[in-house]
């Protein structure tokens, strides 16, 4: 077959997130689960929480982005988020040395990639330890836990939405 297509939308996968305390796992299985999601690249995930989570269709993804605010999102902060350094300090220079209206262009935009995530989990997120999903994303704790919970929940629907169930 020539023609490449998406996986389809009705696949389902389990995956746990690395800052869940019953992972075990050295910062390179880290690496290598986040770009694989076999669970067995992780040292350790008995008694971690499973997430589990569908593909998203092309529209599905769309639609999260509309929702998300994509006709109104800063075109200039895209560029600039684009154009940012990948090292952290490089980073934090630029950052320094962009113009107010700048700081604000790109603070709209990475709102926007966050509500973005957001969207995107709210739809591909069928449960959470069997579970129906619906609301429990905001009573994760501590924040910061929510929020490597949500990115890291957005790279699995992102990788299984595009390449199916085993990353290529």
């Amino acid at each position: 077959m020539a023609l490449s297509f998406l996986p389809d939308s009705d696949l389902t996968l389990d995956v746990v997130v690395t800052c869940d305390p019953a992972v075990e796992a050295t910062p390179e299985q880290v690496s290598a689960y986040m770009l694989s999601g076999e669970p067995s690249d992780l040292g350790g995930s008995e008694g971690a929480t499973v997430f589990t989570l569908k593909a998203l269709s092309p529209s599905d993804r769309e639609t999260a982005e509309v929702k998300a605010g994509a006709y109104t999102r800063s075109e200039l902060g895209r560029l600039l988020w684009l154009e940012a350094p990948d090292e952290q300090r490089a980073k934090a220079r630029w950052h320094h040395e962009l113009a107010e209206d700048e700081r604000e262009a790109l603070a709209s935009y990475q709102a926007y990639l966050n509500r973005v995530f957001v969207e995107m989990v709210k739809v591909a997120l069928i449960s959470i330890d069997g579970e129906p999903a619906e609301g429990k994303l905001d009573l994760i704790t501590p924040d910061s836990h929510r929020l490597q919970v949500i990115t890291e929940l957005v790279q699995h629907i992102q990788r299984m939405s595009l390449l199916g169930q085993r990353g290529k």
